[in-house]
């Protein structure tokens, strides 16, 4: 047998007026709620939460804003829920502010360096851009892009087989020209 609800409003007045036995209802509510909210990141934090929300949860009765005992429920999830999601933001705050040492000796040894990837492709596309206008054009639509040939070919209106011809013409003479560059070929 499931018994009467509780009278969270009665309760809250016990609390109000020191009662243990209404204080540890209501911690027991409060941890019902953070583990509804699968808020385990902070179980050793725990106690300070409940401790924030039983505060507020008095300081609201002692206000007279806790009347209805069908609202309290929501209202004192709503409370923990937010005490919850204000211990994320300062997480991530605290995260946000960590620092890496950084000096001038550093910043000028990561600016020396260059992704070698990084590189090649500047190097690859400042060669594309010596090739014709329209195998640049396959190129661009096809590598850049990621489009298709089908849609490279209807997007310049021209014809698959011609724009196919292109483009090998294209990676050919690329070919050539890192063939014969002695930088490339290492």
């Amino acid at each position: 047998m499931a018994g009467a609800p509780e009278d969270w409003i009665a309760v809250l007045d016990c609390l109000v007026a020191g009662d243990r036995l209404a204080f540890a209802k209501v911690n027991r509510l409060i941890s019902g709620f953070l583990v509804q909210l699968r808020a385990f990141d902070f179980r050793d934090e725990w106690d300070d939460l409940r401790q924030e929300v039983v505060m507020s949860l008095v300081a609201n009765a002692r206000a007279g804003r806790l009347r209805d005992p069908e609202a309290f429920l929501g209202y004192a999830r709503i409370i923990t829920r937010n005490k919850v999601v204000d211990r994320l933001k300062g997480a991530r705050r605290r995260h946000e502010r960590t620092t890496v040492a950084w000096d001038e000796e550093s910043a000028r040894t990561a600016g020396a360096v260059e992704d070698p990837a990084l590189a090649a492709a500047r190097e690859l596309w400042t060669a594309v851009r010596d090739l014709p206008d329209e195998q640049q054009d396959v190129l661009d639509g096809i590598y850049r892009q990621g489009k298709t040939y089908q849609a490279v070919s209807d997007e310049t209106g021209i014809p698959l087989g011609t724009m196919k011809r292109r483009l090998r013409d294209a990676l050919m003479a690329l070919r050539r020209r890192f063939a014969d560059d002695p930088e490339t070929s290492r």
